[in-house]
């Protein structure tokens, strides 16, 4: 299923699940200590300005906008241009994960809730967990992805 000029074919997309108030929350405490400590140390709320303003941009570019099932990858996409792409043939497995694993997890924690977090076990790779809105879905059209992918490996050894 590849399209023309031989790039991969986009499969299915969605949105992350979002839980506001745990973000919005982080971000502002961040942002409120360091003007805080701006304001405390005297000659430095310039410094925390700018280190204020630095994180909120790192969480621009950090916060999954959506994600992506290829023909031959999965990408989350962050904030525009950053993206992640995760080869097919590097997952092992991909399975529902636990509400916890979406804010303490050893691994890359791209999930952005607590629900609808999928856990993908790689090979040889950090293991990363997300959070489609339509978790059963998102994890149909991987197995479906990976299926295929692996189809053509075979094809391609004959």
């Amino acid at each position: 299923m590849y399209s023309i000029g031989n790039s991969p074919e986009l499969r299915y997309e969605t949105a992350p699940r979002y839980d506001t108030a745990p973000i919005s929350g982080i971000i502002s405490l961040l942002i409120f200590a360091d003007l805080l400590l701006g304001f405390l140390i005297p000659g430095t709320l310039w410094l925390m300005v700018i280190v204020a303003l630095a994180e909120a941009g790192l969480f621009y570019f950090i916060i999954p906008r959506k994600y992506q099932i290829f023909d031959d990858r999965v990408r989350i996409c962050l904030g525009a241009p950053v993206r992640y792409d995760i080869p097919l043939s590097t997952i092992r497995e991909a399975r529902p994960g636990g509400g916890a694993e979406a804010w303490v997890y050893w691994g890359l924690r791209m999930a952005t809730s607590s629900k609808n977090v999928v856990e993908l076990v790689r090979r040889g790779g950090m293991d990363v967990v997300i959070s489609p809105s339509d978790r059963e879905t998102f994890l149909e059209q991987l197995e479906l992805a990976m299926r295929s992918a692996n189809r053509r490996k075979d094809l391609s050894r004959s």
